[in-house]
């Protein structure tokens, strides 16, 4: 006859067993850690905070040390051996990027702060980390570096640079600028208030708006699908009659995404709509208020003129609907309808900025051809 075993009794022997295993192990080593990379916001609302701030006075906004390179809207420079500045030329909010250094005589570079958020147009001075803080870091295949030898004497602007990276969908599309040259400064074209083609008296507003567009504008010579549009359209010339090669608009492509510096200002519309040539780069302020809503001729008819172009070509004039404008036009809505700008509507700093949606009309369209002027 068969004995039963009692459930519970196997149960209590098999708990001892399990019990016995698991305390003859040894135990668990605890993992060790590397430095965490420290964190910093930048969102302080401190006149010196803040960049293009109305108020803020026009000899600021307009000071070279507010010319900015498109493919670094998030700036880290060295003021000093122990100071960095960090800037945002952005009209919107970045958030989660790390700031990697180049030392020289470092094999690697290394992940030197996290930003959790740096407001739109904010820019503040800090001291190196490494000199305040910890002195362990992460390079950027996560091994450890000591910079303790940089906590008293700090680092020569000379040997050290710095970018930004990050994977939130914003620092993705701005990294996509780095192939761009671009260097864009505000200007006050016209500081005496005269009689001339240039806007009396631009406003921060203005200012703020248009580093947005300049930021969208450049982000459009990183499209594939613009590149390949503009080099299969039938451009015509400067001598009015004779079309582009195919190698001499993939050229004019190349020309456009290294141009250096190009400076920014307001045209008096009730004189000229556009102003464009060299590195002078001038637009009215309903394209720079509504470029998150609306395309218009004269930034892509002023482009032309800076890559050199007459208004005999159709890079600044269309010609039977075909050439620049229609082309970039077509793409600038086609993108803003998708979101896929940096600057958009739902994330300019400052909502209150944005006027209502305008359609635009023909009679605009129109203007802006009658008042286009290039300068040589």
């Amino acid at each position: 006859m068969k004995t039963k075993t009692n459930p519970l009794k196997r149960l209590t022997v098999l708990s001892l067993v399990l019990l016995t295993f698991g305390c003859s192990k040894k135990e668990l080593e605890p993992v060790e850690t590397g430095p965490v990379t420290p964190t910093y916001s930048f969102t302080g609302t401190t006149a010196d905070e803040l960049m293009f701030e109305d108020g803020e006075a026009m000899s600021v906004m307009t000071s070279e040390n507010r010319r900015f390179d498109i493919s670094k809207v998030l700036r880290v420079t060295a003021v000093n051996n122990t100071t960095i500045e960090v800037a945002n030329f952005a009209p919107v909010d970045i958030t989660d990027a790390t700031i990697l250094a180049t030392i020289k005589g470092q094999p690697q570079k290394i992940q030197l702060f996290h930003i959790g958020t740096i407001k739109g147009h904010r820019v503040k001075q800090i001291p190196y980390p490494f000199i305040t803080g910890q002195t362990e870091y992460l390079d950027v295949n996560n091994k450890k570096v000591d910079l303790s030898a940089y906590k008293t004497i700090g680092i020569s602007a000379a040997e050290i640079s710095f970018e930004f990276t990050g994977n939130t969908p914003l620092i993705e599309k701005l990294k996509k600028l780095n192939i761009m040259k671009w260097q864009p400064k505000m200007h006050d074209f016209d500081p005496q208030n005269l009689d001339n083609n240039w806007l009396d008296e631009p406003t921060a507003k203005e200012f703020r708006m248009f580093t947005g567009f300049m930021i969208n504008f450049a982000y459009m010579y990183t499209d594939d699908t613009m590149r390949n549009r503009i080099v299969n359209e039938y451009v015509i010339g400067n001598d009015g009659v004779t079309p582009l090669t195919t190698a001499e608009k993939e050229a004019d492509w190349i020309k456009a995404q290294t141009r250096t510096k190009i400076n920014c200002g307001l045209t008096d519309t009730r004189k000229v709509t556009g102003l464009g040539g060299g590195s002078t780069f001038g637009i009215p302020d309903w394209v720079t208020l509504n470029f998150m809503t609306n395309s218009y001729t004269t930034p892509f008819h002023e482009m032309g003129h800076v890559l050199g172009y007459n208004h005999s070509s159709s890079m600044t004039y269309p010609q039977n609907k075909h050439g620049n404008v229609p082309v970039f036009m077509a793409r600038q809505d086609e993108m803003n309808l998708a979101g896929d700008f940096p600057v958009r509507l739902a994330n300019y700093y400052k909502p209150d900025d944005i006027p209502a949606p305008k359609k635009s009309t023909t009679a605009v369209v129109e203007t802006a051809k009658i008042g286009e002027i290039c300068i040589q």
